[in-house]
């Protein structure tokens, strides 16, 4: 049966741009909402309100984008409601381990690359661009792992382990809970020719 597609992966993006919009309007909107560290427990709501908050134009259009690329292609691979388990799982261990690293965190990043360990583990051949080398999904995903490994030793504005987080929920719940999904690779035939045919064959040309 194929799995029910909702077209979530259109709708988070049609809530992050109003979001956004809201944002550039009310500069308390993003405090409000934002992931502060120091405040966890006493806003746990910020878990996942986080995740539709973006810095500035470049961050919401790098996470967007890849929203619609990935979001959407996984969406209609699992199924929609197992989409959005993996998307805000993934952002809410995203952000609870990040917040172990940074003083604020926001932004859609962690539930991404969530959904993009998730393709990939489901999708492995599914070529890919990295800057302007296309590749399988699967060693595109290595490569994001490495690049936040090592940003992790070199102080940015990028929350690394955050990303690594998502990366690593979406990876795990994906061989857990979505096996079923995963691309079969293609049968191989066997061509059997019975040695009546073989007979016949060469009666008639040798």
């Amino acid at each position: 049966m194929q799995p029910e597609f909702r077209l979530y992966a259109v709708k988070i993006f049609a809530v992050c741009s109003i979001v956004f919009f809201v944002q550039n309007f009310y500069g308390s909107f993003t405090d409000l909402f934002s992931l502060d560290s120091s405040m966890v427990f006493q806003r746990p709501w910020t878990l996942f309100t986080y995740m539709f908050l973006h810095a500035d134009l470049q961050h919401f259009i790098s996470n967007m984008f890849a929203l619609l690329v990935f979001g959407l292609i996984l969406e209609k691979t699992i199924g929609s409601e197992n989409f959005l388990k993996v998307y805000f799982l993934a952002g809410v261990s995203s952000g609870l381990i990040g917040s172990f690293f940074y003083a604020s965190v926001l932004g859609a990043s962690g539930a991404i690359f969530g959904a993009m360990a998730s393709l990939a583990l489901l999708r492995p051949s599914l070529t890919v661009w990295v800057g302007y080398i296309p590749m399988p999904m699967i060693i595109a995903l290595f490569v994001w792992a490495a690049s936040d490994m090592l940003g992790l030793f070199i102080p940015s504005n990028v929350a690394n382990s955050g990303h690594l987080a998502g990366m690593l929920f979406g990876a795990l719940y994906t061989l857990a809970y979505l096996g079923k999904f995963r691309e079969q690779p293609a049968k191989k035939y066997r061509i059997h020719i019975s040695e009546e045919t073989i007979r016949e064959w060469e009666k008639r040309y040798m």
